[in-house]
């Protein structure tokens, strides 16, 4: 037994007909594996070296549904709770949680889900049980392996079969406990109740009825109102009855059922999934010490199980149709709700608090974030279309030597370089009142913190252990030096990458005549290029996108915030190259090109009567950037709707079928389950990435490159207009439901645009002094037709204008605070209130200012200090 210890850290576990377990295995395994119910660093046992096995007890529930359970206790609580049930059918879930407590009964709460054939487990696992797969018994004990450790992480598991046999969904139930357990060790944070508030509160509400200074109104209005409903703390069961949702008036069966919301709940479930292959083990230190650590089962990690085929899925589940049924405005349906209030509601406010409720605060943020953008887009629309506006009648009022000049006039005048100058001013405060936004929200939501207690992915990794500075436990840490080599392998790698995408590139701007197959044929060359071009970069974002996937794996990220920022990073620098390249190229190059391919003197004219100005710029960003959100949108709405509506008589046929097939299978059930309708939708899993990329590449082309195309805003905001309503379309009905992940911010999205922000300052004073026809005229005044003096003036305008936007752009970020002052009293409020509720501190007395100076009553006729009697009664009575 020693030398397999030594040789192979993975437990040994296997599943067994018999439905009674050995019951002196069972505590073993369990100091073993690690109980839910134990401390990762408790030292209790001391035989949990020894390697056993755990027996799984299975029950039959019906003859397609079976409960998997570990403990003689689990499954005589489910014969209790099932008699109970089959004793008077008429009582309801609730009154059965109630019966067993979960406080007395452990698990009951699940247990009883499984008994009452609850509709809405928190997890769905699917595998396909293929007969003929010749490695179908070993990827058997592999998911029974898998699904043991789940158990014993404090999970319920169910296994249902499909009618047709060739399916099988585990359904994942978590007890509440388990909740709790896992809602501390996230440190998730919810609100306090009113009823756990301290009594001081009464003393501050005297204080805004009774003064009228403009301290007491800013409370009053922003304060007061929060703190009394919104206050939070980290959760902690001891504590549960001062949180909302489990106000004394509630009932613990309420509670058990709906203190958690769903996206609540699947956030803490997915965690125990993907950490349920993290074992507690018992060894022994270099200095003789017996230590419990954490180890890790490699072959059973759950997103390694998906990518082998042992699971094929893995989902939570919607709550309930799209749609409500027959019309009926049932209140238990959120996603129905959802659709009526957000989707249906065309461009009304978006019900952000719901979104959050529904999907988790990093899909909520998105939203938020997008519906802000868009609101500053429709700012920068008006300043367009004034600008074309201002163009338009510039362009009839005067007379021009050739039509390139005569149309360019549309948005190359007067208005132009006031345009620029409002548009970099414009970017500053879009992205610095998000910032403030942004804090109140954190707070509302309770996620101010979350980035630095948030938990290691179960992926990360470390090489060597150091003693903690702050808990002064050993921890395994991944030296820097090491990870400084596998950044620097990653980006010598993403550089290369990026290298052929811009040589790709190049070759269609720099080097067409190359490619002519056919002489004296116009365009061949060109239209070539473009194809070859175009399959090259298809070609080259998928093999990127994955090559960015595994560096970002390789470079060994602790948590989940900083693997998504450097994947988002090396993701966007492809595209950065993919789509902006043509268009700096165009801006520095201008005609120059076109004109150095030329054999004559009419061709080089011609070339140079199409570079100058802002026309063959404005011409090809508004070909990229309109046609790149019409086929957005053809992708994410048409081609939807019209697949649909060809499928329409399919899926009923299909719908229909599988309907008749559950009414005719004898199940209790009869109605198809969510679990099957949401198998059925795509997934979600990168979804939310893609959605900031379109849009933040979206913004670059405003803030590099709008300046020659001022209606670019407009068009930017008519998209995103459409965008919110099609992309909560989409999460609502066509994709599974996402995890409900937590976020703090936009994390690197938010610095690549102020990264953008800063270049675009440089690419409009390049656009304005080199390409602007009216700034030509304007430089010419001064210079006359001299270009070396004309090239001084541009180059002294490109200096100034970026000073100046610069020197602006600081100014307004300094004089912007980023946190509002009432989120920044809201905060401290909260803190302090918590630690009255939480702590036992004594509230904080009256200061009052005085201008009594004489302190001689405090004093006897002899000198001695004389206190109040409530400082000295304590000393009297003892």
């Amino acid at each position: 037994m020693a030398d397999k210890q030594e040789n192979n850290d993975q437990v040994e576990i296997t599943i067994s007909e018999e439905k009674k377990p050995k019951d002196e295995h069972t505590h073993k395994i369990f100091n073993f594996l690690g109980h839910s119910n134990r401390s990762s660093t408790s030292l209790e046992g001391d035989d949990d070296d020894e390697l056993v096995k755990l027996e799984i007890i299975p029950e039959i529930v019906e003859d397609h549904r079976t409960l998997l359970l570990i403990n003689k206790e689990d499954q005589n609580l489910y014969h209790e709770i099932k008699e109970w049930h089959e004793e008077d059918r008429n009582r309801s879930l609730e009154d059965t949680i109630l019966k067993f407590d979960p406080d007395k009964y452990r698990n009951s709460d699940a247990l009883a889900k499984v008994v009452y054939n609850y509709p809405l487990p928190d997890f769905i696992i699917r595998y396909k049980d293929d007969k003929k797969d010749e490695h179908r018994n070993e990827k058997q004990i592999t998911r029974d392996n898998f699904e043991i450790l789940l158990l014993q992480a404090g999970l319920i598991l169910e296994r249902e079969v499909d009618p047709d046999g060739i399916y099988t969904y585990v359904k994942i139930i978590a007890p509440f406990n388990t909740l709790c357990e896992m809602a501390q060790r996230i440190r998730l944070k919810v609100r306090l109740n009113k009823e756990s508030l301290p009594s001081d509160l009464s003393i501050l509400d005297e204080y805004v009825r009774s003064s009228d200074t403009i301290l007491t109104k800013i409370i009053e209005h922003f304060v007061y109102d929060i703190e009394l409903k919104k206050d939070s703390s980290i959760f902690k069961r001891e504590h549960l009855r001062s949180y909302e949702g489990a106000e004394s008036k509630k009932s613990k069966a309420d509670i058990a059922l709906n203190f958690f919301n769903t996206s609540r709940r699947n956030l803490m479930v997915h965690r125990v999934i993907i950490t349920a292959n993290l074992i507690n083990k018992k060894e022994t230190s270099p200095d003789g010490k017996t230590v419990y650590v954490n180890r890790k089962i490699e072959s059973l990690e759950i997103k390694k199980l998906i990518k082998k085929g042992i699971y094929d899925e893995l989902y939570p589940i919607h709550d309930g149709p799209s749609k409500y049924k027959d019309d009926s405005k049932e209140n238990n349906n959120p996603r129905a709700t959802l659709e009526e209030k957000w989707v249906k509601r065309g461009f009304k406010r978006q019900p952000i608090d719901k979104i959050r409720a529904y999907f988790g605060e990093k899909l909520a943020l998105y939203f938020a974030w997008l519906g802000f953008y868009t609101s500053w887009l429709s700012i920068a629309s008006i300043a367009g279309v004034i600008v074309v506006i201002h163009g338009l009648i510039y362009m009839s009022r005067s007379n021009f030597e050739n039509n390139n000049d005569k149309i360019a006039a549309i948005w190359d005048n007067a208005l132009t370089a006031p345009y620029a100058l409002f548009m970099a001013i414009w970017a500053t405060l879009f992205l610095e009142t998000w910032k403030r936004v942004n804090a109140s929200i954190q707070y509302d939501w309770d996620v101010i913190d979350y980035e630095k207690d948030e938990l290691p992915r179960p992926e990360f990794y470390g090489t060597t252990l150091r003693v903690s500075l702050i808990t002064l436990k050993k921890e395994i840490v991944f030296p820097f030096r090491e990870k400084l080599v596998k950044i620097f392998i990653s980006v010598a790698i993403v550089l290369v990458s990026i290298g052929i995408v811009l040589v790709t590139v190049g070759a269609l701007l720099l080097f067409p005549e190359n490619l002519q197959v056919v002489k004296n044929v116009k365009y061949v060359g060109p239209v070539i290029t473009a194809i070859i071009n175009l399959a090259t970069i298809i070609i080259l974002n998928l093999i990127y996108k994955n090559v960015a996937r595994f560096l970002t794996d390789f470079e060994n990220h602790k948590t989940e915030t900083q693997f998504e920022d450097s994947l988002i990073l090396k993701a966007y620098l492809f595209d950065f190259i993919n789509f902006y390249s043509a268009l700096i190229y165009l801006m520095f190059s201008g005609g120059r090109s076109c004109e150095n391919n030329c054999n004559d003197d009419a061709c080089r004219e011609r070339c140079i009567q199409q570079g100058r100005g802002l026309t063959l710029l404005t011409i090809q960003l508004a070909i990229i950037f309109i046609g790149k959100q019409l086929i957005g949108q053809i992708q994410e709405i048409l081609i939807p709707w019209l697949m649909s509506k060809w499928n329409k008589a399919k899926s009923a046929l299909d719908r229909e079928s599988l309907e008749k097939k559950y009414a005719d299978s004898g199940r209790k059930n009869k109605e198809i389950p969510q679990w099957i309708e949401d198998d059925h939708l795509a997934g979600s899993s990168d979804s939310i990435r893609t959605e900031y990329e379109e849009m933040v590449i979206q913004f670059g082309f405003l803030a590099l490159f709008g300046v020659a195309f001022p209606l670019s805003p407009l068009f930017a905001w008519i998209n995103n207009a459409t965008e919110i309503r099609s992309d909560g379309l989409k999460y609502i009905k066509t994709l599974q439901r996402p995890v409900g992940y937590q976020a703090q911010d936009l994390g690197m999205w938010e610095k690549i645009m102020n990264i953008v922000s800063f270049i675009a300052v440089l690419t409009n004073a390049v656009i304005i002094a080199f390409h602007s026809r009216w700034m030509e005229n304007q430089f010419k005044k001064y210079t006359g037709d001299d270009e070396n003096r004309l090239l001084v003036a541009r180059l002294v305008f490109v200096l100034a204008f970026e000073h100046l936007v610069f020197i602006i752009k600081l100014m307004f970020a300094y004089m912007i605070p980023d946190v509002p002052n009432k989120v920044r009293i809201a905060i401290e409020r909260e803190r302090y209130l918590s630690r009255l509720v939480l702590e036992g501190e004594s509230p904080v007395l009256d200061e009052y200012w005085s201008d009594k100076k004489d302190d001689s009553s405090l004093f006897s006729e002899k000198g001695s200090l004389l206190l109040p009697h409530r400082f000295t009664k304590k000393f009297k009575s003892q």
